[in-house]
């Protein structure tokens, strides 16, 4: 609660604008700077320096943009248009800064709850027949599960009708989580009744918490100022979108929503919430 009700975004834009339009080198010179208490229309920051310096790695990324940096990746707008280098720039600093504070948040909000919703297949009442689970290729290595990685596998995606099939059957009939290959890239497929390899039985509790995937560490809450193109090439190409994307299966979500509606309004986000396990 605490943490959603004081989101460093309005922080993060205040030291921006301060940074780019000062003579300042570094961003740590302008949070060194930084007076305190901060008051804004939403919360009130004691200690915002050392809000700031938690983040201070991503937001180096703002020099970037007095050093003329050119952005290795590209960002479109809504139109599909390329935005400018500070745009792009400032977008990639605020979604790596949301992104490290978001899995603090919904890391606080998944223990106490003790919830295991997303590490579930879709229960028999569920019109699903699987959840899928998207991995980096590193990650692959975290779970014991049958591999699928064929030209037929590469083709498609989890969603392509009709289904990819396995021994003649639908991918998603079998009974146990398997990794699959597909055009878009690995994941774990979590058929009905099944559970994640790496779900501990008796209490719930996962087996890999403090190496789990990169999905897994924001579940209910995502950061969604830029949203990665899918088959973009070797330059990733992200579209801006400006947006908190909330997960209201969870149940801390529906207990919260009216504080990460507020949240979200104080970094001046939209906020979609939306099913995942309908």
């Amino acid at each position: 609660m605490e943490l959603l009700r004081q989101p460093v975004l309005p922080l993060v834009s205040m030291l921006q604008f301060v940074f780019l339009t000062g003579p300042f080198a570094t961003v740590a010179e302008v949070i060194n700077e930084m007076p305190e208490p901060i008051e804004t229309q939403f919360a009130l920051y004691s200690h915002p320096r050392l809000l700031l310096r938690r983040h201070e790695g991503s937001l180096r990324l703002l020099e970037s943009i007095k050093n003329g940096a050119v952005p290795e990746v590209k960002v479109v707008g809504e139109n599909g248009d390329k935005v400018d280098a500070m745009t792009t720039l400032s977008s990639l600093c605020l979604q790596q800064v949301l992104t490290g504070e978001l899995e603090e948040i919904n890391s606080l909000l998944c223990a106490p709850c003790g919830c295991d919703l997303c590490c579930v297949g879709p229960t028999p009442a569920m019109k699903q027949e699987f959840f899928e689970i998207p991995l980096a290729d590193s990650e692959t290595e975290l779970f014991i599960a049958d591999r699928l990685d064929t030209k037929n596998s590469r083709r498609c995606t989890a969603r392509t009708e009709p289904p990819l099939l396995v021994e003649g059957r639908p991918f998603y009939t079998q009974k146990t989580p398997g990794l699959f290959h597909w055009r878009d890239g690995w994941s774990l497929i979590v058929p009905k009744s099944s559970r994640c390899p790496n779900l501990e039985t008796e209490q719930g509790r996962c087996l890999i918490y403090e190496n789990r995937p990169e999905v897994c560490r924001r579940p209910q809450i995502f950061p969604y100022i830029l949203e990665k193109q899918p088959g973009s090439g070797p330059r990733p190409v992200y579209r801006l979108r400006n947006s908190l994307l909330a997960v209201i299966d969870c149940p801390y979500v529906v207990l919260l929503k009216d504080e990460i509606a507020a949240y979200g309004a104080a970094c001046e986000l939209d906020v979609i919430f939306t099913h995942n396990k309908a």
